[in-house]
C-alpha cells in the first residue's frame, strides 16, 4: 500500500485512540461525548423515615474536621409532609421555618432552612450533608433542648381527660360539629407513605342516639380529600366508617368542646372548628 493511503489511516486512529483515551467513549469526529450517567444511591430513602424532632449534635467540615458550633439546627418532621426548622443559641431559640418536605431518588432532602443529601438514616439517627459538603449527625428525642430550658411554657391543655365510667357515657350531642385534628402522636414509624390518616371530621346530621353522617376529610402522602363519613358509638370506642378505611378507636375525650381518640401506635386530637 503506498504512503498516501498509509497517512489518512495512521491520523483516522490516532485521533480516535486520543478521544477515547480523555472521555472514555469512542466518539465520532465533529461530536460531543456525552456525560456519563451518575448511579443512585444503593439505599433509597423515604420521608416516613424522618418524621419526627431531630435535634443536631455533630457537625463535621468538609476537610472531615469536627467543628464546634453554636447555632443548632433542630429539625421536625411531621406526618403530614411538613418539616419545621429551628435554629437556636444557648437553647434559645432564634429562627423558624415551617415548609413542605420532600426526598427524590437521589436522597436529595429539601428542608425549611435549605437542602441536603441524606447520607444515613435509622430509627434514632440521621447524616445528612449540606450543600457546602458540612455533614451534620442529628439524635432523635421526645423534645427539643430550648422545650426543656427555663422559661418555656407548652400549650396548656384546655380540657380534662374523663374517667373510663365517664368515656363509657358518650353521647352522640357531644359528637356533633366541625372538628379540626390540631395534633397527632404517633410510634416511630407507625405512619407510612400508605397510611391513610384523618385531618377533619364534620358531622352534621343525628341518625339516632348512637349514630351520626357527615363528612371526613383524610390524606394519604400528598393527597388529601373529602369523603363521606358515619360515626358510631359502641362501648367506649368510636367507628368512623369512610368508602377508603374504617377507624375503630377508644375515646379517651369527648365532652363537646375537645375530641381525643386513639391508641398508643395514633392518638388522635381533635377541637371545634
Amino acid at each position: 500500500m503506498s504512503l498516501r493511503y498509509l497517512l489518512p489511516i495512521t491520523i483516522f486512529c490516532c485521533f480516535y485512540s486520543f478521544s477515547y483515551a480523555q472521555t472514555g467513549q469512542m466518539i465520532a469526529r465533529g461530536h460531543r461525548a456525552t456525560p456519563q450517567s451518575q448511579a443512585h444511591p444503593t439505599t433509597i430513602f423515604s420521608l416516613p423515615q424522618f418524621y419526627g424532632k431531630w435535634q443536631e449534635v455533630k457537625r463535621v467540615s468538609p476537610n472531615k474536621n469536627q467543628v464546634s458550633f453554636l447555632d443548632t439546627t433542630l429539625l421536625h418532621f411531621t406526618d403530614d409532609r411538613m418539616v419545621e426548622t429551628r435554629k437556636t443559641t444557648d437553647d434559645k431559640m432564634d429562627i423558624r421555618m415551617v415548609e413542605k418536605a420532600s426526598i427524590d431518588d437521589d436522597n436529595d432532602l429539601m428542608a425549611a432552612d435549605q437542602d441536603y443529601t441524606a447520607l444515613s438514616v435509622s430509627k434514632d439517627a440521621i447524616v445528612l450533608q449540606d450543600q457546602d459538603d458540612s455533614v451534620h449527625y442529628f439524635k432523635r428525642v421526645n423534645m427539643f433542648a430550648y422545650e426543656l430550658a427555663d422559661g418555656y411554657a407548652p400549650a396548656k391543655k384546655t380540657t380534662t381527660s374523663v374517667s373510663d365510667d365517664e368515656v363509657s357515657k358518650i353521647v352522640i350531642s357531644n359528637l356533633m360539629g366541625n372538628w379540626t385534628v390540631y395534633k397527632r402522636e404517633a410510634k416511630p414509624g407507625f405512619i407510612t407513605s400508605t397510611t391513610i390518616v384523618l385531618k377533619y371530621i364534620n358531622l352534621t346530621k343525628k341518625i339516632d342516639k348512637n349514630t351520626a353522617n357527615g363528612t371526613a376529610t383524610i390524606y394519604s402522602g400528598e393527597i388529601s380529600q373529602e369523603v363521606p363519613c358515619t360515626v358510631i358509638i359502641h362501648g367506649k370506642n368510636i367507628k368512623i366508617v369512610t368508602p377508603n378505611i374504617t377507624y375503630d378507636l377508644p375515646v379517651k375525650v369527648a365532652d363537646g368542646k375537645e375530641l381525643d381518640f386513639g391508641t398508643t401506635d395514633m392518638m388522635y386530637y381533635c377541637k371545634q372548628l
